[in-house]
């Protein structure tokens, strides 16, 4: 009986420890559209982050929007580009495989806040979204 006990309790230990949240790893794709973009992209993205620099302080005017991307592999060289089709509501970025880039395995884009703020940006690969962000932070 307590050998039992002993196997379960190594067992759940061995399941934990190997286990891995959802949120180590790349996002999942949400739709079979997204799955198949996801696939046909050679980069992956791990987390991507938005927001809008405040600084110096409250109640002033907002000064850029942010765009921070790590990507899966710490090597890949990559860079970020506004599509034309982007529209009031939603900013899309455009990821291209690039010779070299600042950072690599980093993604960044900025520009000037918009007016009206984008509610959600996306990440599109070789014509296909692989990744959105739905919450733009504000930072002061």
């Amino acid at each position: 009986m307590i050998r039992h006990i002993a196997a379960a309790g190594i067992a759940a230990l061995f399941t934990a420890c190997t286990a891995t949240p959802q949120e180590a790893g790349p996002p999942r794709p949400s739709t079979t559209g997204q799955a198949l973009a996801q696939i046909a992209c050679p980069h992956r993205i791990a987390e991507a982050n938005a927001w809008v620099n405040h600084m110096p302080g409250a109640g002033r005017t907002p000064r850029t929007l942010n765009v921070d991307v790590r990507l899966v592999e710490a090597t890949d060289t990559a860079i970020l580009l506004k599509s034309s089709a982007s529209t009031g509501d939603t900013l899309i970025l455009e990821i291209r495989t690039s010779p070299a880039a600042p950072i690599k395995g980093r993604l960044a884009y900025r520009e000037p806040v918009p007016d009206p703020l984008p509610k959600r940006i996306t990440f599109f690969c070789r014509g296909g979204e692989i990744h959105a962000i739905d919450k733009i932070e504000r930072v002061y």
